[in-house]
């Protein structure tokens, strides 16, 4: 069917109105008519996927990636950058508003750099070639770049699409200078370590380390991060600083700081400095690892690490809580832990806005939303980074 755009979701999907019936068109802007072709239904809502454009909105950008179209990496790649980041924050705001109730202003930060800033890139293997899903499918399409990711990365891409991959089932590069490559599945040895040798720092075979270090580093304002194979890490490398920066800003410092999901334990060190005592938890052991080792490469001496689920962490006894959840938000008992605790501020890190505003919105029964900010730690993607601090009430 041929249908106009009217507007833009909170997902950065076209939306229009047939019969009653909202229909998501993903890769569209508002004001342009299109062809397409309805690909799910269901009883409130169907979405489509463009045939051909009728009508193109003289604000589309081409994107400079050949697999946009298809791969769902860099899905807003069509929107000027500056105007994206306006999109970003009026979705940030009206979701706070509809989801928490309450008016936010926030000023959204960016370096400008829109392509080759990511540090991790994860590839399935289509016929012995690195491929990236396509959007909303489990289909594949063969790469032999991500203009997302960093120059090094993309080295090592074209490197290992000369290896035979045909029993491979993935691979994960990661890093910026130093480069670790992760793969699963049968392949050489031999092979792999002579092709790749030179290029990278680690090489980790099924869960071994079959060449270099066990880990890779990372440098963050004279601060030296191990990363492990399955350690969280920010993916925008160059944006780490501003980020942790704020939210130094909003700790100040103080007796004590809790790290909730604490991940290589990089928060709690960088703001170790400001507190007398700083403990990190989560439950990953390759990222707890990492944490107990950035503790020693940077003397710091004030900071425990522990390696348990958040749900298990006890009584909250610290003045500053500091929580960077998965996407799906804080447990509800991790929310009522806070809520019972004499908790001074809460700084809460999120890449996923409408859990972070469900969250609020029973946190602010105790807690005052006193400023967000917004990091565009995602360019040419939907995602944005919120941090915000909540002081308690008096």
């Amino acid at each position: 069917m041929r249908v106009k755009i009217d507007k833009i979701s909170h997902d950065f999907k076209g939306i229009c109105n047939v019969d009653n019936k909202v229909i998501f068109v993903p890769g569209t802007f508002p004001g342009e008519i299109v062809d397409i072709k309805i690909v799910k239904n269901t009883k409130k809502y169907s979405e489509g996927k463009v045939i051909s454009f009728v009508e193109v909105s003289e604000k589309r950008e081409e994107s400079k990636c050949p697999y946009s179209r298809i791969c769902g990496g860099c899905s807003i790649s069509h929107i000027e950058y500056i105007m994206s980041l306006q999109y970003k924050k009026d979705i940030v705001v009206d979701i706070i508003k509809r989801y928490a109730d309450i008016n936010i202003d926030p000023s959204i930060i960016s370096n400008g750099e829109v392509y080759g800033y990511r540090n991790k890139v994860s590839f399935k293997i289509l016929e012995g070639h690195l491929a990236l899903t396509e959007e909303k499918s489990n289909k594949l399409v063969k790469v032999n770049q991500c203009l997302l990711a960093n120059g090094n990365i993309n080295k090592v891409v074209r490197l290992i699409n000369d290896i035979n991959l045909k029993y491979v089932t993935d691979v994960i590069i990661r890093g910026s200078q130093d480069i670790m490559v992760i793969f699963n599945g049968r392949i050489d040895k031999d092979s792999v370590i002579s092709i790749l040798s030179g290029y990278v720092s680690s090489i980790i075979l099924n869960g071994e380390t079959i060449y270099g270090r066990n880990h890779i580093t990372t440098n963050v304002n004279g601060y030296e991060f191990a990363i492990f194979p399955t350690s969280f890490f920010q993916v925008n490398t160059n944006m780490i600083k501003s980020l942790y920066d704020r939210i130094l800003k909003y700790a100040k410092g103080g007796r004590s700081l809790l790290d909730l999901y604490c991940g290589a334990g990089t928060i709690g060190i960088y703001l170790a400095n400001s507190f007398e005592l700083v403990r990190g938890i989560e439950i990953n052991k390759d990222a707890i690892r990492g944490a107990n080792l950035n503790k020693q490469i940077n003397n710091i001496n004030n900071i425990t690490f522990e390696c348990k689920n958040v749900d298990d962490m006890g009584e909250i006894s610290e003045d500053v809580v500091v929580v960077d959840p998965p996407r799906s938000g804080l447990d509800r008992n991790v929310i009522d832990k806070l809520l019972s605790s004499e908790v001074e501020k809460i700084i809460y890190v999120s890449c996923n806005p409408i859990t972070f505003a469900r969250d609020l919105n029973i946190l602010k029964v105790k807690y005052k939303l006193e400023d967000i900010v917004l990091f565009d730690m995602f360019p040419n993607t939907r995602h944005v980074e919120c941090v915000t601090l909540l002081q308690r009430k008096d």
